[in-house]
Parts: structure tokens; sequence; C-alpha cells
């Protein structure tokens, strides 16, 4: 097989715009809130089956899973792309996407109505550009990813795929360049402070829940953060109250923890339960914590043939690389010890606003980059793969 070319599949692939576009702009108004995502699914199988790929199933979570067969088929390359959208509308109601000259309309185009459609155009795309592996292609759209539900389809779908499978790719609406092949420690904390108070107790004496929360944010930034290996402590978003004139009752407090180094991110998060049970001692209220979502740190490394390949991808594409840890999907695969990356396809704006809008143009390097590195893994990547250069696990003690 040819070394790839990316440039040379870019100049292919806007003979096939119309393929990529009506799948973006079918599967943008079919709403997809978290966790209700099964008209997307059906969606994908519908497409899936009129390309005439294999083994295509829904599992009892929801997730749909298809093979493009490979020639020999010995080696499997998994490309996932989440399902859900951060959308505000119920599930009956019809969503807008608009194409202009050069960009797509529509809520959730970005993430991840766009790296979704993808999805459901690779088998197209590789038949125009008459392109057929040796390795198998394994084709995912996993659901219940966004918000609370924290990558609970795709973990789900991993736990239960019973082959192995040798190197995977995330694919993301945005932004070009993006070159995940790292995943942080996170923790997310939702923390829930509560004061009693008596019916017809006069304001001035009423117990106030913000003032509680401030306490414990004062505590919580007096927590020794360090700048390497890189760990933050991001204040997210605080609600209390109803009125101008009433002290509440309860004051909410969401944060998340980041950390490269494992262990760290554990640590504070020990240490924020400990100084929610002081407060909560000293000032006789009901302070508590629930974590929605946790991640491991672990990745691959810089210079593993699978990054190396797609920072020359990106070069001869004239693609700057943006490298950084991810902690979202990435993370699932990288627990599995898949090596894997995530890559994104365009720039947008008006990111999860109802005009947020996908640039066209750069959706053919996006997927000229995509191709070309399933290109690369075929010729070669794989085999020094099955020579031992593995997906780097987070350590076995802890969850983050």
């Amino acid at each position: 097989m040819s070394t790839p070319q990316p440039a040379s599949l870019r100049d292919e692939l806007h003979g096939a715009q119309e393929i990529l576009l009506a799948n973006a702009l079918m599967l943008g108004e079919i709403p997809a809130p978290s966790g209700r995502e099964a008209g997307r699914i059906r969606f994908l199988a519908n497409r899936f089956s009129e390309s005439s790929l294999i083994d295509i199933s829904v599992d009892e979570l929801g997730n749909i899973q298809a093979l493009i067969p490979g020639r020999t088929g010995k080696r499997t390359i998994m490309v996932a792309a989440h399902a859900d959208a951060l959308l505000t509308i119920g599930p009956e109601e019809r969503l807008t996407v608009n194409v202009g000259p050069e960009e797509l309309h529509g809520p959730g185009m970005a993430d991840n109505t766009l790296g979704l459609a993808a999805l459901a155009s690779l088998p197209d795309l590789l038949r125009h550009l008459d392109i057929q592996l040796d390795a198998n292609i394994l084709l995912v759209g996993h659901v219940k990813s966004l918000r609370s539900h924290d990558l609970a389809g795709l973990r789900f779908f991993l736990d239960h795929y019973a082959k192995p499978i040798e190197a995977g790719i995330v694919v993301e609406g945005i932004t070009l360049g993006r070159l995940n092949h790292s995943c942080l420690g996170m923790v997310q904390a939702d923390i829930t402070c509560k004061v009693h108070q008596e019916p017809g107790t006069r304001w001035e004496a009423s117990e106030n829940a913000i003032i509680i929360l401030h306490r414990i944010i004062r505590h919580i930034l007096e927590i020794p953060i360090p700048q390497e290996p890189r760990t933050s402590v991001i204040l997210g978003s605080i609600t209390a109250g109803k009125t101008f004139n009433r002290p509440p009752e309860t004051a909410r407090l969401r944060l998340e923890i980041r950390s490269e180094v494992p262990g760290k991110a554990r640590e504070i998060r020990f240490r924020i339960k400990e100084i929610l049970d002081e407060v909560s001692s000293e000032t006789a209220s009901d302070c508590s914590i629930r974590f929605p979502a946790l991640r491991k740190p672990g990745g691959i490394p810089f210079a593993h043939p699978l990054v190396s390949a797609a920072r020359d991808i990106m070069d001869e594409l004239g693609v700057h690389p943006r490298l950084g840890p991810s902690y979202s999907d990435l993370s699932i695969l990288i627990a599995k010890e898949i090596p894997s990356l995530t890559i994104g396809l365009t720039t947008a704006r008006n990111l999860n606003e109802a005009d947020e809008s996908v640039a066209i143009e750069p959706i053919f390097t996006g997927l000229a980059q995509l191709i070309a590195l399933l290109q690369s893994l075929d010729n070669g990547i794989l085999t020094s793969l099955d020579n031992g250069v593995l997906a780097s696990p987070a350590e076995p003690d802890g969850d983050a």
C-alpha cells in the first residue's frame, strides 16, 4: 500500500462534499440530549446498512457499532464519536440546521454532530477514494457521554467488547489541529450546603447558606496547588437563593480538579471533603459532596509512533498541532490500554449557542487527516504496537 498523501486526499474529498454535508444536516436536526440519543443511533444504523457494513448492532445501553472489514482483518482500528449533544430542547422538538456558503449553522453542530457525521460518512468516503485497509475499522457511536452520565456509554461498550482493538481515534467536531494523546486526572465535585431556618424567623437572625459556602470556598483556595506537574482547581458555578430579601437555605458549588500526576486530584478531593466536615461541625450546617465524574491520568508519549504520524500528517496539511491532555472520551480508551488519539475536524463560532456554526472548508482538511492517520496505522504503526508500544495506563491504585 502506498504512503498516505494527505494533501491529495484533501483535494479528492472535495468531490464528496455532499456526503458529509447531507449526514451533518440530517443528524443535526435530530435532538440528542445525553441519554436520549436513540434517533441518531437509528440514523447511523440505516447509514451503516446502506453502506453494506457488517456486524451492525446496538447494545443494551444504546451504543451502535459497525465494521468496515479489512482485506485481512487481522487487526482492528476503532473510530469513535459521541452521539449526544449539549442541547436544552426536548427530544421531540425540531432542530433546524442551515447551510451557508462557508458555514453550517445549528445547535450542537461542533460538539458533536459533525464528528458523528464523519463517522456516518467514513465508509462512503473511503469508497469514493478507493481505499481499503488491511485492518478492520470498527465504527462506534457512543451514548451517555456528557454531563453526569460521565462517558457511561463508551465505558460500557469497551467493558463488553470481546475482541482486541489495536488502536483508537476519537473524532470531535472541533478544533482542527487538536491532538490529544494523554488525559488528565480529573475529579468533578458537586457541593451542597443546607442550613435550617425555623418558620417565621426574622431575616437578620436567619442562617445564610451563601455565607457557609463562602467559608468553604475560602478554605479550598488555601489548599496548596502545585504548578508542576500541572494541577488546578476550577470553581465552575455557584447557585443560591431566589429573592433579594431572604437568606437562602441552600447553596451549591460545582468545581473540577485536574492534575497530570496520579493521585494528586484524589488528594485534593479528600482535603475538600475534610473542609466540608470541619465547616459542617463548626456551623451546624449540612454540607454534602458527590463526585459525578472521575478520571485517571495516562496516555501515550509524545514520541509514540501514532503521535509522530499524526504530527507529520498535520504538517503536510499545513495544520499547526495543538497538543495537550484531554479528560473526555480518550480517557476511557487509555484506561483500557488502547493507544489512542483525539482529533478535531474544523473550527467553530458561538459554541453552545443556538447559532453555533462550523466552517465548511477546513472539514476537508480534518477528514484528510483522519483518513491519512488510518492509512498510517495500517501501513506499519500497528506492527510497532504489536511489538509492545502500548498506552500508559493510570496507576492501578486510586481513581484520579
